[in-house]
């Protein structure tokens, strides 16, 4: 029996499952790509399964086919920061559609769904959107909770972070990427990181280092302020409001290359970070603009 496929609704559907399936696989390794970067993962997502309605291929070519398109799909979402993570990412990608196609054919199996069928390793089912959208769901779900139990991937690796205050060089930092750092700044739009203060040691501007000194003892800035203007940060503790500068010539180094950009803001919190084994952590907003 012959299965009419839409091609409009074909490329839609798995855009969406794609977008989903890239931001599950951001989940569990730890590293969630940008919005813009996850389009284009479920952009890719969706033309590679036009594999379906090519002549059957070699077994060897389906699943080189399948390998090089799960590379392919993973490449265009995330950032590249290293070839482990990022075959760590497509390991994962990848699971999540195998897990995903399981559920359908299982659900099908049950007579809840219509007819499915196979070629070139990919799978089409003839099923309800509302289905569909429930399986992919319940993947999604499925990595959130994974999450919840077990926690974000630990170890990550560390970037040598360098910059200007004024005229003084700031350099042997070590920052740590954090996809749970959000913070921006409303101000001027530059992307953002959070540096220790006691990591800076001699390297502060003398009038700097004397009004983070009195805001952080008195929570007022003094006359001059030395630029330093405040912005509202939220943590475990609660929401408060941090000393901020604008840096100049910031280069972060590690996993993929170095980049520079012409400003950054920097915000300084009193207290060591973590354990002491990094100096400042910064989110996705300043390493994407790298």
């Amino acid at each position: 029996m012959k299965t009419v496929i839409y091609l409009d609704t074909l490329l839609l559907v798995n855009f969406l499952i794609g977008y989903l399936l890239l931001r599950g696989a951001g989940l569990l390794t730890g590293c969630a790509p940008s919005f813009g970067r996850n389009l284009l993962g479920g952009l890719a997502a969706a033309f590679s399964t036009l594999i379906l309605l090519a002549p059957p291929l070699p077994f060897w070519g389906q699943l080189a086919f399948q390998a090089l398109s799960a590379l392919a799909v993973t490449r265009s979402a995330f950032a590249w920061r290293g070839a482990r993570p990022f075959l760590r990412q497509a390991a994962w990608y990848l699971c999540l559609n195998l897990l995903l196609a399981g559920v359908v054919i299982w659900r099908c199996s049950q007579g809840t769904g219509g007819i499915w069928q196979t070629n070139n390793l990919s799978v089409y089912a003839a099923v309800s959107p509302a289905l569909l959208a429930g399986c992919v769901a319940g993947v999604y779900l499925c990595a959130r909770l994974f999450v919840l139990f077990f926690g974000r991937p630990a170890a990550r690796p560390l970037y040598r972070l360098e910059f200007l205050l004024g005229e003084e060089p700031v350099r042997g930092l070590r920052a740590l990427y954090d996809t749970g750092f959000e913070v921006s700044d409303p101000y001027t739009g530059a992307p953002a990181l959070l540096v220790a203060l006691p990591a800076m040691g001699q390297s502060l501007p003398p009038g700097l280092g004397q009004a983070l000194g009195e805001y952080f003892s008195t929570g007022a800035l003094p006359g001059k302020g030395e630029g330093v203007r405040l912005i509202q940060c939220s943590t475990a503790a609660g929401k408060g409001l941090l000393p901020a500068v604008t840096a100049r010539q910031l280069s972060l180094a590690g996993p993929g290359g170095q980049g520079t950009l012409p400003r950054a803001t920097v915000i300084f919190c009193r207290e060591a970070l973590a354990d002491g084994n990094f100096d400042a952590i910064f989110g996705g907003g300043l390493l994407f603009a790298l």
